[in-house]
């Protein structure tokens, strides 16, 4: 064995290390450019199904030793350099610096070519290297295994180069990337695992255009293809024989269309092509030219391919406009409708008739509501299955879609306030900053369905609170009324921290009233025998007031802390009263509950809609509706970033000029329409 040292910096190969799909195609471009007609790339699993091995086999005419002491030994000294055509079929060469090698450390630590050159069919040499020592390459020579032609084998494959090659779609990128190179050579053979590359078949559209460019000698030539499948956009810098040099993204808005192009010129040889999009000319104003040339093209075919899905959607009768006169409003919010739904149309053209027409329908119903949320929208309606589509029209036959959305909406606030409230009692910072009641009481007189959903009926009732104020004196000085105007001061004057009473009166049937307080406690403060008398003997007073002393009303005593005594704890667990219960009888009930029980039951009743609706309330969540809810109660903790004003929550119309500025902003680039196709089609 002996070793080959390539003298250049290490840090320099380091960044030739390319991403893994970049890394498989350098394998079989340069499988090509030694002549194979046939090349193979194919996977290798473990026992636990992750990728051990890759491998790219070719029949071309094998390295000899001089090629692997030029090709190995030094960058840049490829034989590549000194010919433009592969050695005995005289076919375009792909590479000329000799860094292809490189590449293939995107897929894997460690490389391994194994080749037997048809000078010797009876040697084979294999070239071994290592991603953490890129200068070092050991060679041996062992008797031949196999015929003339190189086997490259990839190991130590990491997991996300592994997930990147195993994906289904990597045979269409490949189909697009040798597009033009299997069209030139229809006789050459480039499989991945197991299916032949044959872009022919994938092809809808091709078109090829002359560029026009100032000052050029020999005319640029621009190859569109358009793909039956989703493939990776891309530009390919070309020679003037289609020899893919580089790939550059396209820069352009085409929603709805899949393709490649392929910018053919012969001075992009002469030209470091790494650099076409940095200004340096002449290469720059060839790329400029070829993506004008692309907008123009799909402009064409955008109207094109529109007006004849259009066509078919009002044939069969699923289209949502009708073709009688419109306001300008309308004519300009259809013009928009028919650019995202066109975007849409693979999708949208997957399901039958009945669920077209109420894919459809829901889409000009979002677009007229809110422009702003569309692709939101779109993207949910697209997902759903021809199931759930045609359970959603049997809804919308009971219901309407304003009420489903808003029902939703009021679930998905309620699981976000209770995480927010979470974080106020039991985070540290809110928790030690919100020890003033003023601003957790403030927030709870708002959210009472918290406490049950009863609660999320009550109103107030002005001669209640003045029942309450009556006998406020018995729960100490430190208490005050929720919406209570005057502040409750101290014998010195100064302003207490009070402990909050919640008030709301629920009339739960015919000539029947019931009032439900709340006491709540400072988080810090351990609730004992002294605040259970308290409330026991506030309770008592209250409901015996000649004012609702009567048999059709009954009393909920509540009070609430973040922690218990002994005493308080054996109090609500007594034998013949349910858990929580310190006094039951026909006309009043008297709880203790913590703030971690409150919190549970309510999630508990919203558990099965939250699991129906398959929503997730985070931290973040929840703090942020309490900043767009209750931001002027919240601690300095909790108070930062954006907060989205009340004002603008539940904006359920638009004004012709919105549907105008979006209809302008269509005709000017297919903006709107662009950003929900990318994302529908999974594009980034």
């Amino acid at each position: 064995m002996h070793s080959l040292t390539v003298q250049v910096d290490g840090d320099h190969l380091a960044r030739l290390v390319r991403s893994p799909r970049a890394g498989l195609t350098e394998l079989i471009w340069n499988a090509l450019d030694a002549d194979a007609d046939v090349v193979d790339g194919r996977l290798e699993f473990s026992t636990l199904g992750a990728v051990e091995r890759v491998l790219v086999v070719d029949r071309g005419h094998g390295m000899s030793s001089d090629d692997v002491q030029q090709g190995f030994g030094a960058l840049g000294g490829s034989w590549k350099r000194s010919t433009r055509t592969t050695r005995q079929q005289g076919r375009r060469l792909h590479g000329e610096q000799g860094k292809g090698r490189f590449a293939a450390f995107g897929i894997g630590d460690v490389v391994e070519w194994c080749t037997v050159h048809e000078g010797d069919p009876a040697t084979e040499m294999r070239i071994r290297a290592a991603r953490h020592n890129l200068r070092r390459f050991d060679i041996t020579t062992a008797p031949a295994e196999a015929g003339i032609g190189t086997r490259v084998s990839v190991v130590s494959v990491n997991e996300a180069a592994g997930k990147q090659l195993e994906q289904d779609s990597l045979i269409d990128t490949l189909s697009a990337e040798f597009a033009i190179y299997l069209e030139s050579y229809p006789h050459v053979e480039i499989s991945w695992r197991g299916q032949k590359l044959n872009p022919a078949a994938l092809q809808v559209e091709r078109e090829e255009y002359g560029l026009d460019v100032d000052g050029m000698e020999g005319q640029p030539q621009l190859v569109v293809i358009e793909w039956r499948r989703q493939v990776d956009r891309a530009l390919y810098l070309c020679d003037e024989a289609g020899m893919a040099l580089h790939d550059i993204k396209p820069g352009i808005q085409a929603p709805g269309f899949d393709f490649t192009a392929y910018l053919k010129w012969g001075g992009f040889r002469g030209h470091d092509v790494l650099l076409a999009e940095s200004g340096l000319e002449p290469m720059s104003s060839v790329v400029v030219a070829a993506k004008e040339k692309l907008r123009e093209h799909f402009k064409r075919r955008s109207a094109d391919r529109r007006r004849s899905i259009i066509r078919d959607w009002v044939s069969e009768g699923s289209y949502p406009y009708s073709d009688g006169s419109s306001s300008a409003a309308e004519n300009a919010e259809r013009q928009v409708f028919d650019i995202v739904a066109f975007t849409a149309s693979k999708v949208i053209n997957d399901g039958d008739f009945r669920s077209r027409k109420l894919t459809l329908r829901l889409l000009r119903e979002a677009l007229a509501s809110n422009p702003g949320n569309l692709h939101n929208v779109l993207r949910g309606v697209l997902e759903l299955s021809a199931e759930r589509l045609a359970e959603l029209s049997e809804l919308l036959n009971r219901t309407t879609l304003a009420s489903i959305i808003s029902t939703s909406k009021k679930i998905g606030d309620r699981l976000s306030f209770l995480t927010g409230l979470d974080t106020i009692l039991f985070d540290a910072d809110p928790r030690r900053e919100t020890l003033e009641r003023r601003q957790l009481h403030r927030i709870l007189a708002n959210e009472t369905w918290v406490f049950g959903e009863e609660y999320a009926l009550t109103g107030d009732d002005e001669s209640l609170t003045k029942v309450l104020a009556k006998y406020l004196h018995l729960l100490g000085e430190d208490v005050g009324l929720a919406g209570h105007t005057k502040p409750v001061l101290r014998h010195d004057g100064t302003n207490p921290i009070p402990d909050l009473v919640l008030t709301r009166t629920c009339e739960i049937a015919q000539d029947r009233v019931e009032n439900i307080v709340v006491e709540l406690k400072r988080p810090s403060q351990e609730i004992g025998a002294d605040e259970l008398m308290q409330i026991e003997k506030y309770a008592l007073a209250v409901m015996r007031d000649e004012r609702f002393n009567k048999p059709n009303v009954s009393w909920d005593f509540w009070i609430i802390g973040n922690s218990l005594d002994e005493f308080a704890e054996s109090r609500r667990n007594q034998t013949g009263l349910p858990f929580g219960y310190i006094q039951r009888t026909d006309r009043h009930r008297v709880q203790v509950r913590t703030w971690s029980e409150v919190i549970n039951d309510a999630r508990h009743r919203l558990k099965f809609v939250e699991r129906s609706l398959d929503y997730r309330a985070t931290h973040d969540d929840g703090v942020e509706y309490l900043r767009s809810k209750h931001a002027q109660f919240l601690p300095p903790s909790l108070g930062e970033g954006p907060a989205q004003s009340p004002s603008s929550e539940g904006d359920q119309g638009s004004s012709d000029g919105d549907v105008t500025d979006l209809a302008q902003q269509a005709s000017d680039s297919d903006e709107l329409a662009e950003r929900s196709g990318r994302e529908l089609s999974g594009e980034r």
